[in-house]
């Protein structure tokens, strides 16, 4: 993971939150406490590329 990137996260169906850079799924809970922590990172669906970080974390 390059520290200046954001960490992507990929939203697939179910609202299935896929970690790129970890290879592993993770919880709108680790988004809400990466949030909190100032860590960066976008959510992107997964079909369109269509930045849903705002609509995932309201």
């Amino acid at each position: 993971m390059n520290p200046t990137q954001p960490i992507l996260v990929k939203r697939y169906a179910a609202t299935r939150l896929y970690n790129t850079s970890e290879a592993r799924y993770v919880s709108l809970g680790e988004l809400r406490a990466w949030k909190a922590r100032g860590i960066a990172f976008e959510v992107r669906e997964a079909e369109t590329g269509e930045d849903v970080s705002r609509v995932v974390l309201a």
